[in-house]
């Protein structure tokens, strides 16, 4: 392939995947520096784009990418306040931990948000491919290079924890084993 072809696929692809590495980089930095990331993360996409061997991975190849760039920010961040509110259309994760999280849903998403960024690195980053990317765990398995079986384990182990974080101490949380035999 020559430099224009690859120019132009690099140009065709990139844009489709642009709105996911966006909410992966705001789940994981904050909206506030998310773009300035995935526009990194597009550069070093572009500079490395003749090592992609394969153009059908580049949607878990580009979030890898993006991963690492924010993994690098908060290394560099650390200590800068994390209170910012998780992007509006993002609500799936707080109706997944089925929490009363306070008295708005802005609220519940500064809840949530602090939660998340309280999470370890491996666990925040399988939450953010998951519902912020929308990657299942095959995808997040090739992104991280890791099988799919642990990405499965990881995201249960991080919503285990979000609930407990986010449920009121005077309530008892609800486990995954609760519901599975019925209990309340």
């Amino acid at each position: 392939m020559g430099v224009s072809e690859g120019a132009d696929l690099f140009a065709a692809i990139v844009p489709t995947h642009a709105a996911a590495m966006l909410r992966v980089a705001a789940a994981l930095l904050g909206p506030a520096d998310a773009e300035d990331a995935v526009q990194e993360a597009a550069m070093r996409a572009w500079q490395a784009w003749a090592t992609l061997r394969d153009v059908g991975a580049a949607r878990p190849w580009l979030l890898q990418i993006t991963v690492n760039v924010c993994r690098q920010w908060r290394r560099g961040l650390k200590g800068r306040a994390q209170s910012q509110p998780l992007p509006d259309e993002d609500v799936t994760l707080l109706a997944l931990l089925d929490t009363e999280l306070g008295a708005s849903d802005h609220t519940g998403a500064l809840d949530l948000r602090a939660a998340i960024s309280a999470l370890p690195v491996g666990l925040r980053v399988v939450v953010a491919l998951r519902y912020y990317a929308g990657l299942d765990a095959t995808e997040i398995g090739a992104a991280l290079g890791i099988p799919a079986g642990t990405v499965r384990s990881r995201l249960h182990r991080a919503l285990e924890q979000l609930r407990e974080r986010l449920t009121p101490p005077d309530t008892t949380p609800v486990t995954t084993r609760d519901r599975t035999e019925g209990r309340p």
